[in-house]
């Protein structure tokens, strides 16, 4: 069974939804002021950080194991990217791909 939320019916025009892989992100709408990422990667999601805006800011958690590290990415002015690690939490991996439909 699919759920589909049909926004406007709530008065909601403001959101837009896209089935893909996520580590991917969404280039065709960046630059983003904010993005989260709920699915741990397991290196710094470098494709996600290109579509930050400077001053932006991208929070996910980053591990290979079961114990992953929360980081917070604030974009610079020049391009960079400044980095700071919050807590250690554990999330479901971020998974390549996109899910099959059915």
């Amino acid at each position: 069974m699919r759920l589909r939320t049909d926004w406007k019916i709530l008065g909601i025009d403001n959101v837009f939804t896209r089935h893909g892989d996520g580590g991917q992100g969404w280039p065709e709408q960046a630059p983003f002021d904010r993005i989260m990422v709920t699915a741990a990667s397991p290196h710094e999601p470098t494709e996600l950080l290109k579509q930050l805006k400077p001053g932006g800011v991208l929070v996910a958690p980053v591990g290979r194991t079961s114990v992953q590290m929360l980081n917070r990415y604030t974009g610079q002015p020049d391009g960079s990217f400044q980095r700071e690690s919050l807590c250690e939490v554990r999330f479901v991996p971020l998974v390549e791909g996109t899910a099959k439909e059915g």
